[in-house]
């Protein structure tokens, strides 16, 4: 038997910030595992000419947790979330 639950399919997931320091990226995933806020993350590649060593990576959250997850970066200090640009948009493809 079906339910009606199968046939829906939900996207509210957010890119909700860009990070292109590893270090950084480690920060953010500890501090978005301790808020218990669910999270996946994006890589781009860097462009052919663009000087960029390391892929920039891009946490996207769910739309619900996007509230917790910004109060929690606030215990980030200056210095780390000046290396982090905040995006805030929908994510714009289907992984299924």
């Amino acid at each position: 038997m079906e339910t009606l639950y199968q046939k829906v399919k939900v996207h509210n997931e957010l890119e909700w910030c860009q990070v292109t320091d590893m270090a950084t990226k480690d920060k953010v995933e500890k501090l978005l595992l301790k808020h218990r806020v669910s999270y996946f993350v994006k890589w781009e590649k860097p462009r052919l000419f663009s000087g960029d060593k390391f892929n920039t990576c891009i946490f996207c959250v769910n739309q619900l947790q996007k509230e917790i997850a910004d109060e929690a970066i606030q215990e980030l200090g200056e210095e780390v979330k000046g290396k982090i640009k905040f995006v805030n948009r929908r994510v714009d493809k289907t992984f299924y």
